[in-house]
């Protein structure tokens, strides 16, 4: 609806009800995207962009960060979903489940004429309830328990890409334990994520493997130097070993062909200074971050020191972690502090290209996954199963409170919700039952996917809960192996509490944003936006039908009409 004197002609009103209507539809649309992916049996999903390039993925993040949304609705619940992407590394498509069903359970409320301010109330009561029963039900473990750690990456990685395609005598669980192991300081519970470099290279992934160091994806600069040196001694540059244009312009005057032949030698005399610097270092690998030009390699050769230039500084960061080098960024002064250690270097035909291998002392603090598939889609997918493995494996390390699967979590805290729910008085009770229910939906999603029935699987939950002993613990969720619903136990299905926490809380905090917002005001959008050779900028919201474009003069002499 418009309104003259209010507001410009091309600006619009959605209305209350419309708008909130509007927002709620388009919430569940994006959960109904996407919730056929959960689970070990959940779908993959295919997108293809503006290039014709396919993503082949069921991780949830990743799929809606391809798809372009318009509706700020919609765009809002992408963030939040991108949000536990970031912080934990897992649960992307059960915060999407989410925040669906509290919006579907939304309409529900509102059609029963509960206020949106009682219903936002009522979600962060449930949300309280929530976090108040995660804490009971936590179990606390040692961050040192290497069987902890191999059934959370286990759980995490149940299901996808990874784990379909490897073969079952390559343990990509052990890998990623090992690997996280090697960087991380598990007595203080301290790790960084980025410590670990992830490296793809097409070919066969039985030859998955991990690197305790870094793998370069360069060449050895010449072919007169050695392939292999053991025992080396790093030399990081950030410094060209060649002749560098000025950043200004400068002239030179020469007056005979003596000073000219000064003049083309002094950079052979300059390179050779430098590379005498680093032979008195005692350097026998040498890795730069800028040039190093064909005199150079020639003399480098001679002493028989490897080089290889323009590296990504991203490269050199790992290196100084995993050799113990730093950069030199003069080789006037090179300290010793600045000469790292690295038990082998050697290149490595791999995939049909060639690789270096800097294989770190006794204690990297940096290694490298060479991950490896014979398709570009799948080992992006990998590359993103990996990260959700290190990912969960830095919760545990920071927070050591696991949780049992199968949707056995979230079965437990809509029971124990439910019950709590009694103590609440006037509609913020019926608010928080649906809060229950909306919780309650992620096992059932989960039983839906594995081809269980969804109405059978929710009486059989609540069934199990109903007649269990409160004074005794019992997680029952899905089995999806089995197909049924049985009780879960830690060998089998565990996950950080930490994924949990955070999906249950941004679900609940962008769910009560959306319902925070009863009108929308847009402008109309504007077509063929174009320019006359008089330098008149207009548009046409009719697409430009009516509109004379050539004002009467013929179409002999008609004006240039430039569209954008």
């Amino acid at each position: 609806m418009k309104y003259p004197g209010l507001l410009n002609h091309d600006t619009a009103r959605v209305g209350t009800e419309e708008s909130r209507k509007l927002n709620l539809i388009v919430g569940g649309m994006v959960t109904d995207v996407i919730k056929t992916s959960l689970g070990p049996r959940g779908m993959e999903k295919v997108f293809i962009d503006i290039l014709g390039e396919d993503t082949i993925t069921k991780h949830g993040g990743a799929f809606l960060r391809k798809i372009d949304v318009k509706h700020p609705v919609a765009k809002a619940i992408i963030e939040g979903v991108n949000t536990v992407d970031t912080h934990v590394g897992d649960g992307t498509v059960s915060t999407a489940i989410l925040i669906g069903m509290l919006l579907k359970k939304s309409q529900e409320l509102l059609k029963m004429e509960i206020a949106p301010a009682t219903i936002i109330r009522g979600y962060e009561k449930g949300l309280e309830f929530a976090l108040d029963v995660l804490d009971e039900i936590k179990k606390e473990k040692s961050t040192t328990d290497r069987k902890i750690m191999s059934n959370l990456v286990t759980s995490c990685l149940t299901g996808k890409a990874m784990t379909s395609l490897v073969p079952e005598d390559v343990s990509i669980t052990d890998l990623i334990v090992d690997a996280v192991c090697s960087v991380a300081n598990l007595h203080k519970k301290e790790i960084d994520v980025d410590d670990i470099k992830i490296e793809e290279k097409a070919g066969n992934a039985n030859s998955i493997q991990l690197v305790r160091g870094t793998v370069i994806d360069k060449t050895i600069d010449n072919a007169a130097m050695p392939r292999s040196i053991e025992n080396a001694k790093i030399l990081l540059l950030n410094e060209p070993l060649e002749m560098m244009r000025p950043k200004t312009d400068e002239q030179i005057e020469i007056n005979s062909p003596e000073q000219m032949m000064l003049f083309l030698n002094q950079e052979t005399v300059d390179i050779r200074a430098k590379v005498k610097k680093i032979v008195d270092s005692g350097a026998n690998v040498v890795i730069s971050r800028k040039g190093i030009n064909a005199i150079a390699q020639e003399y480098l050769s001679k002493e028989g020191i490897m080089s290889m230039r323009r590296v990504k500084m991203n490269d050199l960061s790992w290196l100084e972690r995993s050799t113990g080098a730093k950069t030199c960024e003069s080789l006037e002064n090179i300290s010793k502090d600045e000469i790292g250690f690295a038990r082998k270097v050697y290149e490595k035909n791999v995939g049909g290209d060639k690789m270096v291998f800097i294989e770190g002392g006794i204690n990297p603090k940096s290694v490298t996954i060479l991950l490896r598939c014979n398709s570009k889609r799948y080992l992006d997918e990998f590359h993103r199963n990996t990260l959700n493995a290190i990912y969960v494996l830095r919760n545990f390390i920071e927070s050591s409170f696991i949780v049992r699967g199968g949707g056995s979590t979230e079965a437990i805290i809509a029971d124990r919700i439910r019950e709590r729910s009694t103590s609440i008085t006037g509609r913020e009770q019926i608010v928080i039952e649906r809060f229950a229910e909306s919780i309650e939906e992620i096992p059932i999603t989960l039983a839906r996917n594995v081809g269980m029935d969804p109405i059978d699987t929710l009486t059989q939950l609540r069934a199990r809960y109903a007649n269990s002993d409160k004074g005794i613990l019992k997680w029952y969720g899905i089995d999806s192996e089995k197909r049924k619903v049985s009780e879960i136990f830690p060998n089998e299905v565990i996950e950080t509490s930490v994924v949990k926490q955070q999906m249950i809380k941004t679900g609940v905090a962008v769910t009560n944003m959306i319902l925070n917002v009863n009108d929308i005001f847009m402008k109309d959008e504007i077509d063929n936006t174009h320019c006359h050779i008089d330098g008149t900028v207009h548009a046409h919201h009719d697409g430009g039908k009516a509109h004379n474009h050539f004002e009467q003069e013929g179409l002999e002499q008609r004006q240039m009409h430039h569209y954008y």
